[in-house]
C-alpha cells in the first residue's frame, strides 16, 4: 500500500512539474529615444550632459532666440495694454459706440493671436524631456548648427529596463505570465531571477522564435545573456 501511494506522489509531481525553457536575452531601456527639433537653428545653451538625470518637462538645450523672444515680449506688452483699453472702454457703458469697442476688442485679440503664435515659435527653439530618465548620448556641441527634424541631439533612456526574451516557438503555450525566469549576465557570476510580465502572440517567421519581456533592476540596457523560463 505504502509503494503504492509513494508511485502515486511520484506521478502526480510528474504531471505538476513545470518544465525549464531555455532563453536568450537583451536588455533594453523600457522608453528609449533619439531627441532632436521641429526647426533650425545655432545651439546657444546646453544645460545637461552624458549622465545626467532629467524629469520630464525639463529644459535640456536651447537654440538662438533672443530675437523671437524679444518680439514675443514686445508683442505681450501690446497685447496687455490693448486688452486693457478694450476693457476699460467696455465698463464706460455708452461713452464708446459699438463699432469703436469692437475694433478695441479685434485689436487685442489680434495681439494675443499673435503673441501665442510668437511663443509658440520659441518653444520650438527649446528642447525638453519627453519623459524621467538618463542622458544617454549627447550628440552636440555649443554652437553647432541644428537641422530641423534630423540633427540627433541626444538619447534618453529611462532608468527602469526589460529582458526582451526570445525561445522556441513549440513553448508558447506552456510559458506564462508570471512564469520564474532565472537568468546570468555574460561576465558576472552570480545568478539572477525575475518573472515574466509579457508574452508577444506571434512567432518570427525567420527564426522561429517567441518573445517575452520581464522588468528587471540594477541591468545595463545593451547588455545579453540566457537562462531558464521555470515553467508551471
Amino acid at each position: 500500500m505504502r509503494k503504492i501511494l509513494l508511485v502515486g506522489l511520484m506521478l502526480l509531481s510528474h504531471m505538476y512539474a513545470g518544465e525549464d525553457v531555455y532563453a536568450i536575452f537583451n536588455a533594453e531601456a523600457i522608453k528609449d529615444a533619439n531627441l532632436n527639433l521641429a526647426t533650425s537653428g545655432i545651439v546657444s545653451n546646453i544645460l545637461v550632459d552624458v549622465g545626467s538625470e532629467v524629469k520630464k518637462g525639463d529644459l535640456l538645450l536651447t537654440l538662438f532666440n533672443q530675437d523671437i523672444e524679444s518680439q514675443a515680449r514686445s508683442t505681450e506688452q501690446q497685447y496687455i495694454f490693448a486688452k486693457k483699453q478694450y476693457e476699460r472702454y467696455q465698463r464706460s457703458g455708452g461713452a464708446v459706440d459699438r463699432n469703436t469697442l469692437d475694433r478695441y476688442k479685434s485689436e487685442y485679440k489680434k495681439l494675443e493671436a499673435d503673441y501665442s503664435y510668437q511663443m509658440a515659435m520659441l518653444s520650438k527653439t527649446q528642447l525638453k524631456a519627453p519623459f524621467d530618465g538618463v542622458i544617454a548620448s549627447k550628440e552636440i556641441e555649443l554652437g553647432d548648427g541644428v537641422s530641423a527634424n534630423s540633427t540627433k541631439l541626444f538619447r534618453l533612456i529611462t532608468k527602469d529596463v526589460k529582458l526582451v526574451l526570445e525561445f522556441d516557438f513549440k513553448y508558447i503555450s506552456k510559458v506564462k505570465v508570471g512564469d520564474r525566469f532565472d537568468f546570468r549576465i555574460d561576465g558576472r557570476k552570480e545568478d539572477l531571477h525575475t518573472t515574466i510580465s509579457k508574452i508577444y502572440p506571434t512567432a518570427s517567421t525567420n527564426t522561429r522564435k517567441v518573445k517575452a519581456e520581464a522588468i528587471v533592476q540594477g541591468v545595463i540596457p545593451g547588455t545579453f545573456g540566457d537562462g531558464y523560463i521555470r515553467t508551471k
